[in-house]
């Protein structure tokens, strides 16, 4: 009978917990004050002491005030997430989020946190940020720290609104299920790592050159020649045929500019996680490197296809196309035929990446 009243007094309370969307756990000073509370009692009620009878009822009454109070700050202090900046793997980043106080009571020592994660069962729970007081009406924007593990697009699953206020006995948490949020932040894409590929880059732009541009500009190939004009810098003037012609005549010489560049990611079947991230890792990176340096650069993998181009739509292209792309065989984004290989190819011309141009080995990222 009295397992029975148990399980059910239990039942009722992980009910209450769960449609107020309420946790509740004891801090260290909570611990000890419910041993307090514990121990003052059963002297107390052993003794017939009036004395531990009236602290016993101090020590209740404080535990029945903190509860109070905490739920006061968590029904007055809301928080919304905002749209979140760029986010790259292994890199801290910050989640905004927007705090409210719309009650009329102020709210003490509110801290946010994020449930993120790719699926349900790798979800992390990110840092908090803490308000140590939001008065009445008060709006302020926040940042909740946040340093991703993995590439891809991050679910947010739950946001949770927590205080240990007054007493610091208990940590009282509003859990905002992902259903409530607004449909436009519940997810975040995290970008590849990035690494540092400026050698490669340099090396490629040595190995590969410029291409002639037709016109005149400051190369250093001689493009032609041209009557002399007021202004114009003496040190161009070719003296040679000026002596022959007897009129100044100037040097110009043929501008030239970058050429097109197709990266490309091939990894085999057999390549592990981490060969294949760090390939990713690798060409993202490049990718940006190049586009930073002038040249038109496109990617191209199992699936995925970005045409070349300069803008700075085009990282965000190649970058969110890397962030989503999956490489795994049973996702038709692995390559029978390279076994455990994970490298990437540099193709001139932006056509093809059938011949290679430059073969480029995978730079090994941080392991996390």
């Amino acid at each position: 009978m009295i397992r029975d009243l148990k399980a059910m007094a239990t039942a009722v309370v992980e009910r209450f917990w769960r449609v107020s969307g309420r946790t509740l756990r004891p801090t260290g000073a909570g611990r000890m004050i419910l041993v307090l509370a514990i121990a003052v009692g059963f002297a107390a009620m052993n003794t017939g002491n009036n004395l531990l009878f009236f602290g016993w009822g101090l020590v209740l009454s404080s535990i029945v005030i903190s509860g109070i109070l905490s739920e006061s700050t968590l029904r007055a202090a809301s928080a919304f997430p905002l749209p979140p900046d760029e986010a790259r793997a292994n890199a801290p980043c910050t989640l905004p989020v927007s705090l409210e106080n719309h009650r009329r009571v102020p709210a003490f020592g509110v801290a946010v946190s994020f449930m993120l994660g790719r699926s349900a069962a790798d979800s992390a729970r990110t840092g908090a940020t803490f308000e140590l007081r939001l008065s009445p009406g008060a709006r302020r924007t926040a940042q909740v720290p946040w340093t991703p593990t993995r590439r891809g697009l991050h679910h947010l699953q739950s946001l949770r609104v927590a205080t240990a206020a007054p007493f610091g006995f208990f940590s009282k948490e509003r859990i905002v299920a992902e259903g409530a949020l607004p449909a436009g932040v519940r997810t975040v894409l995290v970008l590849p790592e990035r690494i540092d590929t400026r050698a490669l880059g340099r090396a490629l732009w040595a190995r590969l050159g410029d291409t002639p541009a037709g016109q005149a500009g400051a190369g250093d190939e001689l493009f032609s020649l041209r009557p002399f004009r007021d202004g114009d810098d003496p040190r161009r003037i070719a003296w040679k045929r000026a002596a022959k012609t007897g009129r100044l005549v100037m040097r110009e010489h043929e501008a030239t500019r970058s050429r097109e560049l197709l990266v490309a990611v091939r990894i085999g079947s057999t390549a592990s996680d981490d060969e294949a991230e760090d390939a990713i890792a690798t060409a993202g990176s490049l990718v940006e490197d190049l586009l930073q340096d002038g040249h038109a650069v496109g990617l191209r993998a199992a699936g995925l296809s970005v045409a070349p181009g300069r803008s700075h739509r085009q990282r965000l292209a190649c970058l969110n196309g890397l962030a989503t792309w999956e490489h795994r065989a049973e996702q038709q984004g692995a390559d029978p035929t390279m076994g455990s290989a994970a490298l990437i190819v540099v193709a001139v011309g932006g056509v093809d990446t059938s011949d290679a141009d430059v073969v480029v080995t995978p730079i090994a990222r941080r392991r996390a």
